[in-house]
Formats: C-alpha cells, structure tokens, sequence
C-alpha cells in the first residue's frame, strides 16, 4: 500500500478510534460495578480491538476471518450501551476460509450506522448482512435514522469519502457501491470481487 493510503487508512482509525473507545470505556466503568466478570470480559475485548487497529491493519491484506472477528467484537461492545437484545440484527453467510480483504473496509459504515442510528424500543435498529461467495463478498448495512434529525451531509463524511476512494484504487471496475434512503433506513451495500493473491 503507498504512504498516501496508509495516510488515509490511519484517518479512518483516528475517526473510529476516539469517539468508540471513550464511550466504550465508560460503558465498562459502569458495568464493573454491576457484572465485574462481564466489565473483564468486554474489556479483553477492546483490548483484542486494539491491538488489531494497531498491528494488523498495517498489512495491505489480512485474512477475512480477521475482518470478521474485529467487526464481531466491534458489535459485542456497541450492544453494551442498549437493554435491547435485538439492537443489531446481523448475518454471515458462505465460507471465509482462505478469503483476504484489506483492513478495516467494512467498519467505517457500520460505525456511520451507530453514528445515526436512532432506536425504537424493542425493534432492531440495525441490520447487517455480509454473504461470501468463493470470488466475491457482498456487504450490507442498514440503520433506522430520522430524516428530521439527521443532515443530508452527515451521511458523506470523511470516512465515506476515504473509503470510497480506498475502493477505486484497490477495486477498480470490481467493486459497486450503492447507498440509499428510505422514510426511515439509510442503507449501504457493496460487492466487490475479491483480489487475487
């Protein structure tokens, strides 16, 4: 990867990283007083979380179960800050084995989801589907929002620029990047052919 992607891969770290470990932190604060062996648990795996923000998204390419395993732990701790058990609605399909994707690809829609997701009580307030087919790998995110609550702007922000340029370079003429928005959903799908190694 040339440093001016590693420039911005490091800016998609930096808009994840503060704003999700601060209210991470205080979630587990309040737990360990409550549940001290879930406040453990939780905080093992924020560790896990950072120790891949800082060691394995400086390959180009990492394992899709990586991908995978970061962005299942990234939804473990969001699920702290919601009593409702149905909060996030998520589903693998296919086989990950012997799969590779670039790091932190995925997550910086999943964070926008959390960013402006506006919950009902009781209902599943995001949805995320990621089907794996032996050469592609097919991702959907998609949030309940306001639209009376929610800029227009706020949906193409930085992360969303970064990525979608990100996507270009590394998947040009294999990838599709489609957004829409409903009454009440925001989505984002995308496919993308997977690189051959």
């Amino acid at each position: 990867m040339c440093n001016g992607w590693r420039h911005q891969l490091a800016l998609i770290k930096s808009q994840i990283n503060p704003h999700f470990l601060f209210n991470t932190l205080n979630n587990i604060d309040v737990l360990i007083e409550l549940d001290a062996e879930r406040a453990s648990a939780y905080l093992k795996k924020l560790s896990d979380i950072m120790r891949f923000m800082l060691y394995e998204t400086k390959s180009e390419q990492i394992p899709l179960e990586k991908e995978l395993l970061y962005i299942e732990k990234y939804l473990d701790l969001q699920k702290i800050r919601s009593a409702n058990p149905n909060y996030v609605d998520v589903k693998v399909t296919g086989n990950s084995e012997g799969k590779f994707i670039e790091p932190m690809l995925l997550i910086p829609f999943i964070e926008n989801a959390f960013k402006h997701v506006i919950p009902k009580s009781g209902e599943t307030a995001i949805f995320i589907r990621i089907e794996i087919q032996p050469d592609s790998l097919t991702f959907e995110c998609r949030n309940h929002y306001s639209p009376n609550t929610v800029p227009e702007t706020d949906y193409s922000g930085l992360g969303n620029d970064l990525i979608e340029k990100r996507l270009q370079l590394l998947y040009p003429k294999t990838h599709t990047l489609t957004k829409s928005k409903t009454a009440d959903y925001y989505a984002v799908m995308l496919t993308l052919n997977f690189r051959a190694q």
